[in-house]
C-alpha cells in the first residue's frame, strides 16, 4: 500500500474544502430568507421639497435595502385619491413620479395596510 502522491493530498483537501465551502454557501443562500415588504405609495399632492423628504429618500433606503438583499420590495402599491394601481415592476427612486391629485381617505390606506403583509406606508404628510 502506496500513500498518495503529497501533490495529489493537496489537490483533493483543496477541492474538498471548496465543495463543502460552496455547499454550505448555496444552502445558506436558500435557507436563510430575506423579510419582504409591501410598499404602498400615497400619491398624492404636496410640495416636492416635501415629497422628496416624506416618500422618496425613505424608499430610496428600501429600494438600496432591497439591492443589497437585505430586505425585498415584494410589490409597490400606488394610491390616489381615484384608485390604487400595483406597479409591474418595481421602480427605481428616480421612477416615482410626482405627487398630484386628491389624497386617499384614511378607510382606504387602512384596508391596504390590512390586505397586504407587512406593509411599509409612505406617504407626505401635509
Amino acid at each position: 500500500m502506496s500513500p498518495l502522491n503529497p501533490t495529489k493530498r493537496l489537490l483533493s483537501t483543496l477541492g474538498l474544502g471548496w465543495l463543502a465551502f460552496g455547499g454550505l454557501g448555496l444552502g445558506l443562500r436558500y435557507a436563510v430568507q430575506v423579510p419582504e415588504v409591501t410598499v404602498i405609495i400615497d400619491q398624492s399632492y404636496c410640495p416636492p421639497a416635501q415629497w422628496q423628504t416624506s416618500v422618496v429618500q425613505p424608499y430610496d433606503d428600501l429600494y438600496q435595502k432591497s439591492q443589497a438583499n437585505q430586505r425585498k420590495i415584494s410589490q409597490v402599491v400606488v394610491v390616489t385619491g381615484i384608485d390604487q394601481t400595483i406597479l409591474a415592476a418595481i421602480p427605481t427612486p428616480d421612477n416615482l413620479g410626482k405627487p398630484f391629485g386628491q389624497a386617499p381617505s384614511p378607510e382606504t390606506l387602512a384596508e391596504l395596510q390590512q390586505q397586504f403583509s407587512k406593509p411599509v406606508v409612505l406617504t407626505c404628510e401635509q
